[in-house]
């Protein structure tokens, strides 16, 4: 097998993440494991993995590329776009006061989530999720666990499916499709930078600026103006995405003539358990080397 045939993964998540469980250490073993010639840890709003990642890569055979994940904003219809920025330079400033004006913003959203769920009857600790997140802004995966791992939920019939039914396998998910998903009853509007500021800042720190799980954007027809404001490329290769899925956003990359990068969006067994390092279809080695290949242009 050559380099060329081997896959990659660039879009995963150690426990600088709020809402993934394994260290960086872990994630190279894992994916060396896997036989996944090069990784990228896409950290939310969040480089702190980077010095710890750089300084494993001299003695491993997995290749590393530095990378973070941005949560922003498309504001034609306020819906929640994450950038992956790969190749950054996580001392740049301004990379680090972007990612605290996101922060920030994230941990207004997460006070309101928590209220919309007691809203509804749920009863949750406010301190236990901030202790379940290290004191980082708490994604909706630790409100979530908060919900099903407080004693005063147990008898809630509402659970029930989420433990033995049919949404157990999947419950965070299934959860978070249920109540915070655009129009259910505990959703609440998201606000953070908006996309062109979120591109800007990756190229602001010498990266190159990927629009992650395309799935998400509620119209094709909205892609041209993204890719117009300056991104680099397209994850067209997915685990949420489905084989037309991916072919669409292959052609739209060739049209646009963007890079196209390959990720699982691997968090662990706890948010994400169907998801495995590596675990997506169709990540060739070659897209990791056609984006390097952008960077040096």
């Amino acid at each position: 097998m050559t380099d060329f045939d081997t896959p990659i993964d660039l879009h995963i998540h150690s426990s600088f993440s709020e809402d993934a469980d394994y260290p960086v250490d872990a994630i190279f073993a894992m994916a060396h494991e896997s036989g996944v010639s090069v990784i990228s840890i896409t950290d939310h709003d969040s480089v702190e993995s980077i010095p710890v990642a750089l300084s494993l890569t001299g003695a491993h055979p997995v290749r590393y590329v530095p990378g973070v994940e941005l949560t922003t904003m498309f504001p034609r219809d306020g819906s929640q776009q994450h950038v992956l920025g790969y190749f950054v330079d996580p001392d740049n400033r301004r990379l680090q006061e972007t990612l605290t004006g996101i922060r920030t913003l994230r941990t207004v959203i997460a006070q309101r989530r928590i209220d919309a769920l007691r809203g509804l009857g749920f009863a949750l600790d406010n301190e236990r999720v901030w202790q379940r997140t290290g004191g980082r802004a708490p994604a909706a995966t630790s409100i979530i666990i908060e919900v099903f791992e407080n004693d005063a939920n147990r008898s809630d019939q509402r659970l029930a499916e989420y433990f033995g039914g049919p949404k157990e396998s999947d419950r965070i998910i299934n959860f978070y499709r249920e109540y915070f998903g655009h129009g259910a009853a505990a959703y609440v509007p998201f606000d953070s930078i908006g996309i062109d500021e979120g591109i800007d800042c990756i190229h602001a720190a010498g990266g190159v600026a990927v629009l992650a799980h395309p799935v998400f954007v509620r119209n094709r027809d909205w892609l041209d103006e993204i890719a117009s404001m300056g991104l680099d490329g397209i994850e067209a290769i997915s685990t949420y995405h489905t084989a037309e899925d991916i072919s669409y956003y292959l052609g739209f990359a060739e049209r646009r003539a963007l890079a196209v990068t390959a990720g699982s969006d691997f968090h662990g067994p706890t948010s994400k358990p169907l998801i495995t390092i590596g675990g997506v279809t169709g990540n060739h080695y070659r897209y990791f080397e056609e984006l390097a290949a952008r960077v040096r242009r």
